[in-house]
């Protein structure tokens, strides 16, 4: 199901959700927090008794009366300081806990739906920003939990004291009622309306990264554009901010006029009951109990505004997201094959990107025979990278289906054919991780095999890679440790490459590209050698798909391919190609010339 085809949990499912999650991360800690952080916010809404009982001792001359009433205060200062200072050390304790929990919750959530295809989806893309960017802020959704029902204890017991002096002040919560619920409205509206303008945040990130990245920080002072990207970040931010102001200033107005009439309530108490006998005692309490109804009542506001930004930014959208992850992850019951008798067949394929009405590729046929070192060519654009990430099942075609040997490639789960196939992509990862690792996750189950991992170097042709650093295959790689050896664009394609190889036997080798960042006689020469080895375990029933623009290279291939226009033009060996004359004979024709006019 695509992710704007699935909806959004409800508020409730989705608080009880991340409360369960955060239970799981630390219970003794959230009995702490609990206790605490609900007890001390009690001691303040007592103090205006204890006013008043002082106020009462000091008219009436008993002394006796104001020494237990200062005692009093103090016990209740004493008391609410030491609560709040446990609570703060409880809940900041367990927001460090439960922060790291959240956040590898939700990367393992992200990373386990098996296809790519939500990552194009804008309404997924703006669902999972929030999650990502919430994910700690999920830790601390018990802590406000906590203050919230503090503060709402405070709000019902500052009530209670209020009716003492006349039942009829309990009314002063009923003209609270309407600041409860602008505040309601405010905040999912204003929520909604930061989520339709996700893109807006992810466009100024992306000026940002332009703006101080260092790769790209080349070509724009060359072309001397950091205007420009400085210009398009502070538009991206402003579509954004004003958008967002004109929603705020609407729901201020609305709140200051529930406020405006709340104060005028309470002004008319305090008057009525100064105005109709109340003792001194009782006008103590309302002024002090009253004053104190407006900021507990502003605080219990924003402890459940706060909440209710967790319970949407974060709590249904996290179970969202493991409904979706859940729903995507469902495993098919056909298992891949060991080996293959006849190869993989595209029978009809049609495939569209999400978001775009343009085919990607149009009704394609053709066959991979098993055994076969196959290669793709074809202009930018012409469908290549995207058969690949159909044949990973990075996607699933919009219609035909793809078959390995009769068995159809949609039934099979994704992760058992992933362990099925190796491959090394033009848009490479760099693992900064120690070479051996590095490396050793194109295989993870073997990655501590020191043969295998010398084996994947000897493949990539990378000896003299791990040679030249100071602690060969256990050189921590990248800039980002203090320690770490940074390499050059080809030598992390030379890594790249050997992840690829790791697997000894793959039913299926992708190759998109590989070596685009190495010379054309490296290309060659390594490609050469693999070809022979696969044509060695033709009969495992192997297959080699090679995507390359070099055509000295994919002439070794037992079958080219010719992606022309989403559609495939021409397919055969490289003579027989040759001898047709046609797309493949032209392209190889112009690379040939050039390479001669170079020499």
């Amino acid at each position: 199901m695509p992710a704007e085809d699935h909806p959004l949990p409800s508020s409730w499912r989705g608080m009880v959700r991340t409360l369960r999650l955060g239970w799981t991360a630390s219970p003794r800690l959230i009995a702490v927090a609990f206790a605490t952080t609900v007890g001390a916010a009690l001691p303040d809404a007592l103090i205006a008794v204890v006013l008043a009982l002082l106020a009462d001792a000091v008219l009436s001359g008993n002394q006796a009366g104001v020494v237990t009433a200062a005692i009093l205060l103090g016990a209740l200062a004493v008391t609410s300081w030491l609560l709040r200072l446990l609570s703060e050390r409880a809940n900041r304790r367990f927001a460090d806990r439960a922060a790291v929990f959240m956040e590898a919750h939700v990367v393992q959530l992200q990373s386990g739906i098996p296809s790519l295809e939500h990552h194009e989806r804008p309404s997924y893309v703006n669902r999972v920003q929030l999650v990502r960017d919430h994910a700690d802020t999920l830790s601390e959704v018990y802590q406000y939990l906590f203050q919230a029902v503090g503060a709402v204890l405070r709000l019902i017991l500052t009530i209670s004291l209020l009716m003492t002096v006349h039942p009829l002040l309990g009314l002063l919560g009923l003209f609270a009622v309407p600041i409860a619920l602008v505040s309601h409205w405010r905040g999912g509206a204003e929520h909604t309306l930061e989520e339709r303008l996700g893109h807006h945040a992810r466009l100024a990130r992306h000026f940002f990264l332009l703006g101080t990245d260092a790769s790209p920080g080349r070509e724009l002072r060359v072309a001397r554009g950091r205007d420009r990207v400085r210009q398009g970040r502070q538009q991206a931010w402003a579509a954004r901010h004003r958008a967002m102001s004109r929603a705020r200033w609407t729901t201020t107005a609305w709140q200051s006029i529930a406020l405006a009439v709340f104060s005028s309530a309470f002004v008319g108490s305090v008057a009525a009951v100064a105005l109709n006998g109340g003792s001194a005692a009782q006008v103590v309490l309302l002024l002090t109990a009253g004053s104190r109804l407006a900021q507990y009542l502003s605080e219990t506001l924003g402890q459940v505004h706060f909440l209710r930004t967790i319970w949407l930014e974060g709590g249904c959208r996290l179970l969202w997201l493991e409904e979706l992850s859940s729903m995507a992850a469902k495993q098919s019951p056909a298992p891949p094959p060991e080996e293959m008798r006849s190869g993989i067949t595209l029978d009809r394929v049609s495939f569209t990107y999400p978001g775009t009405d343009r085919k990607v590729l149009d009704d394609v046929t053709l066959r991979l025979p098993a055994g076969a070192v196959v290669a793709m060519v074809g202009e930018n654009g012409a469908g290549k990278s995207t058969l690949v990430k159909l044949l990973a099942k990075m996607y699933e075609p919009d219609t035909g289906r793809i078959l390995v040997d009769d068995a159809a490639l949609a039934d099979m789960p994704a992760d058992a054919w992933r362990e099925r196939l190796s491959g090394a992509f033009q848009d490479f990862a760099r693992f900064e991780y120690p070479l051996r690792l590095s490396i050793g996750l194109g295989d993870l189950a073997r990655a501590e095999d020191a043969g295998a991992v010398e084996r994947a170097v000897e493949r990539a042709d990378a000896r003299a890679l791990v040679d030249r650093l100071d602690q060969g295959l256990d050189t921590q790689l990248g800039n980002t440790w203090a320690e770490g050896a940074e390499l050059s664009e080809g030598q992390w394609q030379k890594v790249a490459l050997a992840r690829g190889y790791m697997r000894d036997q793959p039913l299926i080798l992708l190759l998109d590209e590989p070596a685009s960042a190495l010379d054309a006689e490296t290309e060659h020469l390594l490609f050469e050698q693999y070809a022979e080895r696969s044509r060695a375990l033709r009969n495992r029933g192997r297959v080699t798909l090679l995507v390359s623009h070099r055509f000295s290279t994919v002439r070794m291939a037992d079958l080219i391919i010719v992606l022309d226009g989403t559609r495939v033009r021409e397919q055969g060996s490289h003579e027989e190609l040759l001898a047709l004359g046609g797309r493949y004979a032209e392209l190889y024709e112009i690379q040939a010339r050039a390479y001669r006019t170079v020499r």
